[in-house]
């Protein structure tokens, strides 16, 4: 599952992702020089659209290294299902968005690409995602930017499942201090900047 190899080509997850946020992965093809001992070269490195790897399916798994974070356990490499329904037909959840996404049409779509794009930089930055409890349970912070990907409008709130996150609620970026908080003393850099030194 970590590595391919068929015929000609081998391939392999890199762990490392491109500024878009695309899984990187190293290449290789068998060699056929005579005078060598090493039966493959490297070819260079690529994303999931590359040429070099059109024959190669499924691709390889990311490398998973358990961490515990902030004291508790997130996987960023569960898919999170996000309750886009509710959370905009929710008139408290809908008055945190940003007014101007609020006549899109394909927000619902805008919504679920900026929660797997949160996703995303939870797998290279471990430390984005933080604890918050609700009503007994811990559940998880993660950032979502709508209108830039680098500067988050609000926090999705992800109660863990059988395998999978449930994105049932949106809060404001103070909403998350506050909530976040009540655990432990903020360190996620999208969350510390919002208190001035």
């Amino acid at each position: 599952a970590y590595f391919h190899v068929e015929n000609n080509c081998a391939c392999f997850h890199t762990g490392l992702y491109t500024r878009q946020y695309q899984a990187i992965y190293a290449c290789f093809e068998r060699n056929k020089k005579k005078d060598t001992t090493l039966k493959w070269y490297f070819t260079g490195f690529c994303d999931a659209v590359s040429s070099k790897l059109r024959y190669v399916e499924p691709l390889p798994k990311k490398p998973y290294f358990p961490m515990m974070q902030n004291g508790v356990n997130f996987n960023p490499e569960w898919p999170i299902r996000v309750n886009a329904e509710h959370i905009l037909s929710d008139p408290e959840n809908r008055e945190r968005l940003p007014k101007k996404l609020l006549r899109f049409k394909n927000l619902p779509l805008l919504l679920e690409t900026a929660v797997e794009l949160g996703r995303r930089k939870a797998v290279i930055e471990p430390g984005l995602v933080v604890p918050q409890g609700y009503q007994n349970q811990l559940q998880f912070l993660l950032p979502i930017c709508l209108t830039d990907m680098e500067k988050p409008n609000l926090a999705m709130t992800l109660a863990e499942r059988n395998g999978y996150y449930l994105g049932n609620t949106c809060l404001t970026l103070e909403m998350a201090y506050l909530n976040a908080r009540m655990i432990a003393r903020p360190i996620a850099p999208w969350l510390t900047s919002l208190v001035k030194k």
